[in-house]
């Protein structure tokens, strides 16, 4: 599914209009502090221009890392532009609050209902699911690199096209509540500048622009999966746009089945 959501997202990054998609090609810098070789990074093969750094070079608490161009994509720019298009070949958008399966096929007149409610899947009759909380914060500059630390700590700098900044985070919690962490802004600037060589030393956080948000968790992960005439696909937590399209193309081979089922 990441295979494919990365080369969509590639593609759509060298067409035209990938301004206006807000799709972007960069360089990236992952750095670990979990492993000593990347004998079991399956997107080596994968992603162009991949190198390991000379240890010497990793900043401090590091063990390994590699170098790669990658993608970003700004949400603001991207739904739009998918939105826009979908809506030229005839799809209809709905913003609705429904509270069953059959509150939807009446609201809709679908014979077949794709369920990507995310965190709602609750509501829907998954218990599993469950809210997982995330604070970052966006920051005015021109620096123009992906940058990540993963391991005993998850940490990272995504530019956005058409916005000026990059976000920068991460945390995961379990709280439920959306007040703004104000010790941990100075914790993510922190790390931030430590696998940036300091790059954002300059950068107050009482000037930033903090976003507190809930990703659509679940207890055993990703559910992509047919149940008679629902196909339910969610729990991703915050790898949304990573599966996005991989997830959307098995949805569409459910379908297919349930089509074919159905002619039959």
């Amino acid at each position: 599914m990441q295979r494919a959501s990365f080369e969509y997202y590639w593609n759509l990054a060298h067409r035209e209009e990938a301004s206006k998609s807000g799709v972007q090609v960069l360089p990236m810098t992952e750095y670990f502090d979990d492993r000593t070789s990347d004998e079991d990074i399956w997107y080596k093969n994968l992603v162009p221009k991949y190198s390991i750094i000379e240890k010497k070079l990793l900043p401090e608490g590091c063990t390994f890392g590699v170098k790669y161009l990658s993608l970003s994509m700004n949400p603001a720019s991207l739904l739009p532009y998918l939105m826009e298009k979908l809506e030229k070949v005839g799809v209809k958008f709905i913003r609705a609050e429904v509270k069953s399966f059959e509150e939807a096929r009446s609201m809709t007149g679908a014979r077949l209902l794709v369920n990507a409610s995310g965190v709602g899947a609750k509501t829907f009759g998954d218990s599993s699911v469950k809210p997982i909380r995330g604070q970052t914060m966006f920051v005015k500059t021109n620096f123009n690199e992906l940058v990540m630390k993963e391991g005993s700590e998850y940490t990272y700098v995504i530019p956005r096209a058409n916005s000026g900044g990059v976000i920068m985070g991460g945390i995961k919690s379990d709280r439920l509540d959306s007040d703004v962490d104000v010790e941990l802004k100075s914790d993510i600037l922190t790390r931030v500048n430590r696998i940036t060589n300091g790059a954002f030393k300059d950068v107050d956080v009482n000037y930033v622009t903090d976003i507190v948000a809930f990703r659509p968790g679940r207890d055993g992960g990703l559910r992509v999966e047919r149940d008679g005439d629902v196909v339910h696909a969610y729990g991703v937590a915050g790898a949304g746009y990573i599966y996005s399209v991989g997830i959307a193309k098995r949805v569409k081979e459910l379908i297919d089945g349930i089509e074919i089922k159905a002619r039959l």
